[in-house]
Parts: C-alpha cells; sequence; structure tokens
C-alpha cells in the first residue's frame, strides 16, 4: 500500500463517518463537527496541564503515590474505553475486507487501516494526552530511570487496543447465532453495571474506613454525653471536666489517626496485589519500581503487556485473514449424514387449558387483553427486556444492601420515603423501554396501524403489559423495605395504592413521550440507530419538566399527615392511608381521561411513527 492509497482510504474512512451523522440530521452533523473538534482541542490544555502538574507534584511524590496516580489515571481511561465497547459490542470493520477484493490494496494493509480506526475513541483522544504529559513531566523531574513510562504507556496502549479488537471479532463471531447474541448482549451489559457499582460495593463492606470513623464519632459522642450526666450530678468540677473533655478529644483525634493509618495501609497492600494481579496494573506498578529505583518490574511488565497485546493483534490477524479467504463460510468437514429421528409428539393441552395468549383480563375489553397479553409475551422474550430486568435485580441488590445500613430508630417518616424511593428505581429502571413504547416494536408497529383496535386500546394495553413486571418489582422492593426499616401497618397499606398512582402517572408520561418522540431500536439491544439530536433532546425535555410535575404530587399524603402530626394532631390517624386511597381515585380517573386525548393524539401522528420506528425516516 503506497501513500496515495493509504491517503484514500482514511479520506473514504472519514467520509462514512461524516455521512453517518448527516443521516440522523443537518443539526446533528453540525453539532457532532463541533464536538469532535472540541475533543481534539480540550486535548492540547489536558497535555499541558499534566505537564504542569506533574512538574509541580512529582518530585515531593512518593513512589506508592505515584503508583496511585497511574492508578486513578489507568481506570478511568478503562472505564470509558468499556463505555464504548458496550456501545458497540459486535466489531463491524469500518472498511469492509469484501470491498477491498477489487482493489490492489493487501490483507496486511486493509487490517492495518481498520485497526488504527478503532483507536478513534474519545476515551483515547482525552487520555493520551494526559498520560503523555505526566511522562515527560516525570521523565524531567525524577530523572532518567523515569524513561521506563513510556514504553510502559505503549505497551499499555497496545495491550488495550489489540486486546478490544480481538475480543470484537471474537463477538462478532458468537453473535452470528441470535440467540447467542441475546445472551451475550445481557451478560456484557450485566457486567458492565456491576463493575459500576464496584465503589459502591467498597464502600458498603467498609473499605474505605467510613464505617470505622462513625464508630469512633458515635463513641465520642456517648462518651461525652456520660461525662455531661456526671458534672450534673456533681462527681467533679467545671476544671475536671475540662481537662477530661480534653483527654476525651485527645483520645479521639488519636484514635483517627489510627484508624486512617490502617486504612490507608490496607489500601496500599490491596492496590499492590491488584496491580501484581492484574494485566492493566502493570503499567501503574512498573512506574512505582522505576521511582524506586528497580527497573526489572517495569521492564517484565513492559515485556508482559507487549506479548498480550502481539499475540491478541495476530490473533485478529489470522481472523482477518480467514474471513478474507473464506474460510469461515465454507465447511471444514463433510457433513455426516442425519440421523433419523423419532418424530416428537405435539404437546396436547388439557381441556379447558389457554394458553397466555388466549386469556381474558378482567375488566378490560378483547382488543386490550390481546394487545397486553402479546406485548407481555414478547418482553419476556426480548433481550431487551432480559436487559431491563437484570438491570433491576442488579440495582435492587446494591440499594437494598444499603437499606440495612438505616438506623433501626429512625424516623417513622422516613421509612415510607425509602418504599416510595425504592418505587423511583423501578420506575427508572424500565424508563427506556417505556419512553419509546413502539420503538422496540419495530415492523411489527404495521400491525397496530393496520388493526381496527382503536388507539386507546393499543396504549392501554401496552401499558397493562408493563404493570406485572413494574408492580412485581415494586412489591419484591417493598418487602425488602419492610424487612431492613419496618413501617408502621397503615404507612405499609398506603404504599399500595400509592405505588399505583404514580406508576399510572409514569405511564401518561411515557405515552406522551413515546408518541411524540420515538426512536428506531437495533435488533436485540437497547441502543438506537442513527437518533436525531432534536429526538434525543425532546425526550430529555419532556422527561426533566414533567416528570418531577407527575410524580411530586405522590408525596402529598405523607407529607400532609406528617404537618398534621406537628400540628397537634394524634400520630395514630391513618392519614396518609385515607389520603393515599382518594389521591388513587383521582389518578385512576385523570388517567382515563388522558387516554382517550393520547389515544387521539396516537392516531394524528401514527404515520410519522411508523416512519421512524421501522427504520425508513433513517
Amino acid at each position: 500500500m503506497n501513500w496515495q492509497q493509504l491517503t484514500a482510504l482514511l479520506w473514504l474512512r472519514w467520509r462514512l463517518m461524516a455521512n453517518q451523522w448527516r443521516r440522523a440530521g443537518t443539526l446533528n452533523a453540525v453539532l457532532m463537527t463541533i464536538a469532535a473538534v472540541g475533543v481534539v482541542v480540550l486535548a492540547v490544555p489536558l497535555f499541558i496541564a499534566s505537564i504542569a502538574a506533574g512538574v509541580y507534584l512529582a518530585p515531593k511524590a512518593q513512589p506508592a503515590q505515584l503508583m496511585y496516580v497511574w492508578d486513578g489515571v489507568v481506570i478511568g481511561f478503562v472505564f470509558f474505553w468499556l463505555i464504548g465497547l458496550i456501545t458497540e459490542l459486535q466489531r463491524t470493520e469500518p472498511l469492509s475486507l469484501m470491498k477491498f477484493l477489487h482493489l490492489p490494496v493487501s490483507v496486511n494493509g486493509a487490517f492495518l487501516i481498520n485497526y488504527i480506526s478503532s483507536f478513534a475513541r474519545i476515551s483515547l483522544i482525552l487520555f493520551f494526552p494526559v498520560m503523555l504529559g505526566l511522562t515527560l513531566a516525570l521523565i524531567y523531574a525524577r530523572g532518567a530511570m523515569l524513561l521506563f513510562t513510556a514504553p510502559l504507556v505503549a505497551a499499555f496502549l497496545l495491550m488495550i487496543t489489540a486486546l478490544t479488537y480481538q475480543f470484537q471479532g471474537w463477538l462478532a463471531s458468537l453473535m452470528s447465532n441470535p440467540r447467542r447474541r441475546r445472551t451475550v448482549v445481557v451478560v456484557a451489559t450485566g457486567v458492565f453495571i456491576l463493575i459500576t457499582q464496584v465503589p459502591n460495593l467498597m464502600n458498603y463492606f467498609g473499605f474505605w474506613g467510613i464505617q470505622n470513623r462513625a464508630k469512633l464519632s458515635k463513641i465520642r459522642v456517648e462518651e461525652y454525653a456520660n461525662l455531661e450526666l456526671a458534672r450534673a450530678a456533681g462527681e467533679f468540677g467545671p476544671e475536671e471536666q475540662v481537662r477530661r473533655q480534653k483527654e476525651l478529644s485527645q483520645k479521639y483525634e488519636e484514635s483517627v489517626r489510627q484508624a486512617d493509618r490502617e486504612t490507608a495501609q490496607r489500601a496500599e497492600r490491596t492496590a499492590l496485589l491488584l496491580n501484581q494481579s492484574l494485566p492493566i496494573g502493570w503499567l501503574p506498578l512498573g512506574v512505582m519500581s522505576a521511582a524506586e529505583g528497580r527497573p526489572f518490574p517495569a521492564l517484565l511488565g513492559c515485556l508482559g503487556m507487549t506479548l498480550i497485546g502481539s499475540a491478541s493483534l495476530w490473533r485478529a490477524y489470522r481472523t482477518t485473514v480467514g474471513l478474507y479467504q473464506g474460510e469461515f463460510s465454507r465447511g471444514k468437514s463433510r457433513k455426516k449424514p442425519a440421523v433419523a429421528v423419532a418424530p416428537t409428539p405435539a404437546v396436547v393441552r388439557k381441556p379447558g387449558e389457554l394458553s397466555l395468549l388466549e386469556r381474558q383480563i378482567p375488566g378490560v375489553s378483547e382488543p386490550v387483553a390481546v394487545i397486553a397479553l402479546g406485548t407481555l409475551r414478547s418482553l419476556l422474550r426480548s433481550p431487551e427486556a432480559k436487559m431491563m430486568l437484570l438491570t433491576l435485580v442488579i440495582m435492587s441488590l446494591i440499594f437494598g444492601g444499603l437499606l440495612f445500613q438505616i438506623p433501626a430508630r429512625s424516623s417513622v417518616w422516613l421509612r415510607p420515603l425509602t418504599a416510595i424511593g425504592a418505587m423511583f428505581v423501578v420506575l427508572f429502571g424500565i424508563l427506556q423501554m417505556m419512553s419509546n413504547l413502539f420503538g422496540f416494536d419495530r415492523d411489527g408497529f404495521r400491525v397496530f396501524v393496520l388493526s381496527a383496535a382503536s388507539r386507546r386500546d393499543i396504549l392501554l394495553g401496552k401499558n397493562l403489559a408493563f404493570a406485572p413486571i413494574t408492580l412485581g418489582t415494586a412489591l419484591i422492593a417493598l418487602v425488602v423495605v419492610q424487612i431492613a426499616s419496618p413501617m408502621r401497618f397503615d404507612h405499609l397499606l398506603a404504599i399500595l395504592p400509592l405505588y399505583l398512582s404514580m406508576y399510572l402517572m409514569f405511564c401518561m408520561l411515557a405515552n406522551l413521550i413515546s408518541i411524540y418522540a420515538p426512536m428506531h431500536i437495533a435488533l436485540g439491544s437497547l441502543k438506537p440507530a442513527n437518533p436525531k439530536l432534536k429526538t434525543v433532546v425532546l425526550q430529555l425535555v419532556l422527561f426533566m419538566f414533567l416528570f418531577p410535575l407527575t410524580q411530586g404530587p405522590v408525596l402529598l399524603p405523607l407529607g400532609i399527615e406528617a404537618l398534621l402530626t406537628h400540628l397537634g394532631w394524634p400520630e395514630r390517624l391513618p392519614v396518609f392511608l385515607v389520603l393515599s386511597l382518594a389521591e388513587c381515585a383521582v389518578v385512576v380517573w385523570l388517567y382515563r381521561a388522558v387516554l382517550d386525548w393520547q389515544g387521539d393524539l396516537l392516531q394524528e401522528r401514527e404515520q410519522r411513527i411508523l416512519e421512524t420506528v421501522t427504520g425508513r425516516a433513517l
């Protein structure tokens, strides 16, 4: 590949990216171009700032502190790199190899172009100047021994990019099977959510020493209270009280310093162990060893990361060559003759037994029941719903564990607020799917357009389909809250109609967003396909302005009971329960009225929604 061919292919890669931005709208293309230029321009001040900070702080820093700094840089880079990886799990070659079959371009050149194109990520553009600036600052401030930092950074970036490129290629082969693709997407999303919650889990198990500080503060308050009681009983005078208070203060400060030292030592041991065990930690470990005057750990780390990166890159190259030569499209061995299998007898249902789609929902018409049950069946089978449920389960486990840290003697008003907060967590978990009700139907939305069912029934059926998932998860969360922080019985009963009110208000908002700002969703994921900027902005504006307005009134019953109790009313009066029931009745009436208006609105905009969710508007 000569220079002219290389520049032509790079220009083609840029045009493909620009055309992708333009397909999402002119405004989106302009803003994305401004954002891309802004990110590149931001790299310059980041580079200068990292050099200045390194020159100022490096001479005073201990080797372990340098390791912590590089740990922070590596963790931040890997975190944002993983975000980009999750958004594009399956590697798609920027320039398809099949297009090169008729061009005088070698496989090596095509592979190199596609590999270099994978560098075009915001995380690399922002973090590489920081790494480069810190490297130059360390070399300037700490001497020639820190020259090992430069090859360490290069080996680290080679390892990360090569592993990512190989991993995406491996996922591409796995995702050729639709069922396996769904499993991969769900598992990868769940693993990423767990990784992002590691700091919360460390805080929950007391890794940062916050719990020790809280215990020391509690002991200090109790000792001061006992001292005050003894002084009031006349056991000693004011001067003795002042002396003992000073002793307690000195004892507390010494205990805090000792706890901080133990926490710092534990953190250093843990960080050292993780850096030795994980390849991404070999860069910070090598910097620390170089600062201590020990070059061999830095050399070993550089060699290890280079070998990992080279092996991954070679494996990815062999996969590309195999694809280029058609190894994955032809069978490797002759297929064995099919073995006759006895026919499986058809499943015979018992007399009177109905399938899910044949059942009726009391109180609603047959079209509503069919739409609700059909949508529910689709949700139970779709990978998007699995990801949504997995997110809810993980968030419930994490926040449920935090609930057990609430003191048993917490305020009687705090406990219902905790239950209401659990419902908010559930609503945020289903927000992405419910605010785009028709986007996940994709081509199936044509059935609704051609059906004789009223548009009001379509919206009602959609809302009913999400009710078992939402309210069922909310009830499980309520049980956990009640176990962790028991509420009064009347408060517990009041939460049930309150949950129904919150869900119906949320349905009204979700219906409105789905009608005005639909999005086409890529098959098997929650990622919008080429979303238009104005649609995204409209969704955000509607949610940020209307969500507080729709969910704020649910706090009124509890607030009114707290106010009446403060004014002297008997505390045991079930004001919260009575007002929650009354509010639920009002919300049900309002939902029925708004649903008629939203049905007419859906009928007016259904053609635009059809063009969007089926991908015809892309």
